[in-house]
């Protein structure tokens, strides 16, 4: 008892002095010390409302300060090797990657080859069925044609006409009937294209125009005169034209170009 007030009374003359604006260090021992913070800590357990705690001991408090005088250790940084850094300087050097595009190439233009005895072959296998023999012989630009029969056709105003004249030859030896495009059977498309624009022939009732439902009898050896007519402005320069003839049979499709010159 007589300690608290021992102690009490060192506490009331330290707050005395340093309220009275007089202060001074007070000359205590280490062992005065103590004894000034337990009796401080002894109050404020008493006192306290939320302290559950009793206060550490010596050796509790110097175990706390070297734990957080221990620095948390960190995660080792990773080595890197010699050559991944000078493969990375050598990238950075180099600068960035470049995508170099490759223009696609443009398509080859479908040669058209000149009115050869092949291409001949070529379009009386696509169109005589082995019997017939079909042979371009030339063209006619004017606004009135006349056929054999006696029938005619006429180009509109401001139109021409360009009449495309075939020779048809019997070679199966003796009589046969040459069929193109007759009833459901169209098997035949005809395209003529003059410079950049592409024609379809007109429909016509001349006898020798085979563009459609052509059925005629030919003798043994016989040659007849046939025609395709197409209609264009007359301003179309005809020059650079050349006639598709497609067929197309059982989902295949077989085509022959000619010349027109």
């Amino acid at each position: 008892m007589k300690m608290k007030k021992y102690i009490g009374g060192l506490l009331g003359a330290c707050a005395l002095t340093v309220f009275a604006g007089c202060y001074e260090p007070l000359d205590l021992t280490d062992s005065e010390m103590d004894m000034v913070a337990e009796y401080a800590a002894s109050v404020l357990v008493e006192h306290g409302t939320k302290t559950t705690e009793t206060l550490l001991d010596r050796k509790e408090q110097e175990d706390a300060w070297a734990a957080l005088a221990t620095p948390t250790p960190r995660p080792p940084i990773p080595q890197i090797k010699e050559e991944e850094t000078k493969d990375d300087t050598d990238k950075k050097e180099d600068g960035p990657t470049q995508t170099v595009t490759t223009p696609e190439a443009k398509p080859t233009p479908t040669a058209v080859p000149d009115n050869t005895k092949q291409t001949m072959q070529d379009l009386s296998k696509l169109m005589g069925n082995g019997k017939f023999e079909f042979d371009y012989t030339g063209f006619e630009s004017t606004v009135f044609y006349q056929g054999a029969g006696g029938l005619f056709t006429a180009a509109e105003d401001g139109k021409q006409l360009v009449v495309l004249q075939f020779d048809v030859k019997n070679t199966a030896g003796k009589e046969a009937k040459l069929v193109l495009n007759k009833g459901k059977d169209k098997a035949l498309t005809y395209t003529l294209r003059v410079g950049n624009k592409s024609i379809r022939p007109s429909l016509t009732l001349l006898e020798e125009d085979f563009c459609t439902s052509y059925e005629v009898s030919y003798k043994a050896g016989e040659t007849k005169k046939c025609v395709l007519v197409f209609e264009c402005s007359k301003e179309l320069a005809l020059d650079n034209m050349v006639l598709t003839v497609l067929k197309e049979s059982e989902g295949k499709e077989d085509s022959v170009l000619v010349k027109i010159k």
